[in-house]
């Protein structure tokens, strides 16, 4: 399989695995509406992942891709092996330690959840902890042996097979009235997923050779650095959904609802983008070209504050009717949907200074500049914590705390960069600073309007037109955006 057609197969994947994760989201809300038994199920839901990603999904991209990496298949089987049997070792031990604090765990991720929701929610997590976190750790093992083989398409094929074999449980959950089922779910999604990871890495090379049973010491303190960085972001998102939990049965929903579609087009677009800079900057990093390094960091950074600026403003507008043809089939009613739309809003106020953290972090990171991650991003933990133990109990407090971890972080990581680079990036300040105030006006002024059908329609079409106009203008000015342009005109029309 060619470069560019794997490249693309990857990305329709990885769009697809996306949006069966909104999917899935939809059929709890549909069953569920915001309420509590809702909570329950996504604290249950997002467990597993969140685990996972926190307690070990850096070491794949930071310490074991460098490893495999241009190595013979038998020695990335070994080095695959070492890692598998770490990783099932320790996250074994995880879900049963999640099995016995399931209780404190559930107080812990939604202090909003009482009564025989938060015993539902606990039995649930318990059960599939057992299974989905040494499943999902040994998973990432064999999605890392496939990134260094130039097969990341597989990835995001068993991200896919993982939310089909999930939405199925759901939906068996929903239909046999058994909340139990949800369970059953989460643990048959992740083994599908580690079945499918592990029928691919065994294709096409050769058995691993006999070496030691366990990683080295140097391994493992690099994916420990390489964690401390990655598990920090995932706490900005597990502590402001407990923030949200606070204010009420149902609002742990609003708040993920919210999350989950307001930032996929962002990161999404990210994935492409980071694709074709990551490439340029290496390139001219390793070439000693200094002053071409800051160029094209420079014009990624402008490129996705321009993109996060599009898409916040067409999002605003196109909320309520996303909202509507996403959640408005079941049980979540229209006043619900307006809370879900207006908490939307302010995430989508909030792309610029995520589009600016990931830039910040990629760049630090080709630098392997991770101590500055780790000091970015605890600062960002640390205003969060600030921010939601301050603010009384509201329906933007978890918002506000959200949007501070991103302030603070990006205010550390940009200095850090500055630092290193020694570019401060003025005009990219003042780009930040502008769409930032731009975005927020627009969500002030949108406020909590309900508009009818006819009002949803026309405000989805003029997002449309504005994203249409925006987007061809990147693709035509910007100077990333030209060459994302010219990428696409050589793959689709051969000239």
């Amino acid at each position: 399989m060619s470069m560019a057609r794997a490249f693309s197969l990857s990305l329709l994947l990885l769009a697809a695995s996306r949006l069966l994760g909104v999917v899935r989201d939809a059929v709890v809300a549909t069953q569920f509406g915001l309420s509590g038994h809702a909570d329950a199920a996504l604290v249950a839901l997002s467990y597993p992942d969140f685990t996972v990603s926190l307690l070990w999904g850096a070491a794949v991209p930071a310490v074991m891709v460098p490893r495999m990496a241009g190595q013979p298949p038998g020695v990335i089987a070994a080095e695959a092996a070492r890692w598998s049997r770490f990783a099932l070792a320790a996250f074994a031990g995880a879900g049963l330690l999640s099995w016995l604090l399931r209780a404190p765990l559930v107080h812990w991720l939604a202090p909003g959840l009482a009564g025989a929701d938060a015993r539902l929610a606990a039995q649930t997590l318990g059960l599939a902890a057992l299974l989905a976190l040494p499943a999902g750790a040994v998973a990432m093992v064999g999605a890392a042996a496939l990134q260094a083989q130039g097969r990341l398409q597989w990835q995001y094929a068993g991200h896919v097979v993982f939310n089909l074999v999930l939405i199925a449980g759901l939906l068996l959950a929903a239909r046999l009235h058994q909340f139990g089922w949800i369970a059953a779910g989460i643990a048959a999604a992740a083994l599908a997923r580690l079945a499918l990871m592990r029928w691919i890495t065994t294709q096409h090379h050769a058995p691993a050779a006999p070496t030691r049973r366990w990683p080295d010491a140097d391994g493992l303190r690099a994916a420990a650095l390489a964690l401390a960085a990655s598990g920090l972001t995932v706490l900005y998102t597990l502590a402001a959904r407990a923030f949200a939990s606070d204010a009420g049965p149902g609002q742990l929903g609003v708040f993920h609802y919210a999350q989950r579609i307001g930032e996929l087009p962002l990161h999404t677009v990210f994935a492409v983008a980071a694709a074709l800079a990551l490439a340029r900057l290496s390139a001219a990093e390793a070439a000693g070209d200094k002053d071409g390094a800051r160029e094209r960091g420079r014009q990624w950074m402008q490129s996705m504050l321009l993109v996060a600026a599009l898409l916040g403003a067409c999002g605003m507008l196109a909320a309520p009717l996303g909202v509507r043809l996403v959640f408005g089939w079941g049980r979540m009613g229209t006043a619900d949907q307006a809370e879900v739309v207006r908490s939307m809003r302010w995430i989508l106020a909030l792309l610029p200074l995520q589009a600016a953290q990931l830039v910040l972090a990629a760049r630090l990171n080709s630098h392997r500049r991770i101590a500055d991650q780790v000091l970015g991003y605890g600062c960002g933990l640390l205003a969060l914590l600030a921010a939601g133990s301050l603010l009384h109990d509201a329906w933007w407090r978890a918002l506000a705390a959200y949007g501070a971890a991103y302030l603070a972080a990006v205010a550390v990581l940009w200095q850090r960069l500055g630092w290193r680079t020694g570019d401060f990036e003025a005009r990219n300040l003042g780009i930040l600073l502008l769409v930032l105030a731009t975005l927020a006006g627009q969500a002030l002024m949108l406020g909590g309007s309900r508009p009818d059908l006819a009002g949803m329609v026309a405000q989805a079409c003029i997002a449309a037109l504005v994203f249409v106009a925006g987007a061809g203008a990147l693709l035509r000015w910007d100077g990333l955006g030209s060459l994302l342009g010219q990428a696409l005109r050589r793959r689709y029309t051969r000239r």
